[in-house]
């Protein structure tokens, strides 16, 4: 899926988050208590430990999320197993 706003998982608010399809306001919640706890997310299979999200929620979140952006200066990393302390 392409064409739409990706939202950086390690800035986005709940508002943002729950612009995306199939996120409510409960997991979006859960998705930054998720974030402030553990602290920045490197990949977004790391969302597999927040135990609200099922497997088929993980494959639709991958095509809406990333860790990094242009703006911030970082480097995108789409939740396909790369590792940005590997570059």
């Amino acid at each position: 899926m392409g064409g739409h706003q990706k939202y950086n998982i390690n800035e986005a608010s709940v508002d943002e988050l729950e612009q995306i399809p199939g996120v409510d306001h409960g997991m979006a919640e859960t998705i930054v208590d998720f974030r402030e706890h553990r602290g920045r997310i490197h990949n977004i299979e790391e969302l597999a430990d927040v135990g609200q999200i099922e497997p088929d929620e993980m494959d639709r979140l991958r095509d809406w999320l990333t860790v990094g952006s242009e703006r911030s200066g970082s480097l995108e990393f789409e939740g396909r197993g790369e590792d940005p302390d590997s570059l």
